[in-house]
């Protein structure tokens, strides 16, 4: 048990990649690889999110294609309904499904790597406690509520996803969001 708590602790403070080859877990660009995650939803994944999955993984174009399953549907799910209980539009279910492809590939993972980012976006110990970041629901009304602090008036609308997103996240890879914008459109519009 000392062994693990010491490599876990080792493992947080390098950058993901390298904590997760420690832990012996893959990146998230490693297509259908499963961190050790929390359920999206209360109840968990639905036999429609295993249909919606199959559907998806033959529409989907980049790194998504081919890798959606039911759990990370449900992920989906949790973070697209959290947008419309805000009252929110699909443009904003945009920026948050491109957020928690890029961060996690829609994995709402419960353990802290990459220094303490926890949960769908990976969201940084600054953001709440762990038990918040790895809550779904929670999770996207953080980012949402950082989306609207930085982009006041709804001028979030303004910009492109991926900048806004990057916004955001801060995250020393900027250029990661645009890319998956066209997949997150197409998961938001399917699910919306």
């Amino acid at each position: 048990m000392r062994k693990l708590h010491k490599t876990l602790i080792t493992a947080a403070a390098l950058p993901l990649s390298a904590a997760l080859a420690i832990i012996g877990a893959a990146p998230a660009d490693a297509g259908t690889t499963r961190y050790s995650v929390n359920p999206c939803m209360d109840g968990g994944p639905t036999k429609e999110d295993q249909a919606m999955a199959d559907r998806l993984n033959g529409i989907l174009e980049a790194d998504m294609e081919g890798q959606m399953d039911d759990y990370r549907v449900s992920c989906a799910r949790a973070v697209i309904e959290a947008v419309q209980e805000r009252g929110m539009d699909q443009h904003a279910a945009d920026a948050a499904i491109t957020t928690a492809i890029v961060e996690t590939h829609l994995q709402n993972i419960n353990i802290e790597v990459d220094h303490d980012s926890l949960g769908l976006f990976q969201q940084r110990g600054h953001w709440g406690s762990p038990p918040d970041r790895a809550n779904a629901e929670w999770a996207t009304n953080a980012f949402l509520d950082e989306m609207e602090n930085l982009y006041p008036d709804e001028s979030w609308k303004d910009d492109p996803i991926g900048e806004v997103t990057q916004g955001v996240q801060r995250s020393a890879y900027p250029d990661r969001y645009g890319t998956m914008v066209e997949d997150a459109k197409t998961i938001v519009d399917e699910l919306w």
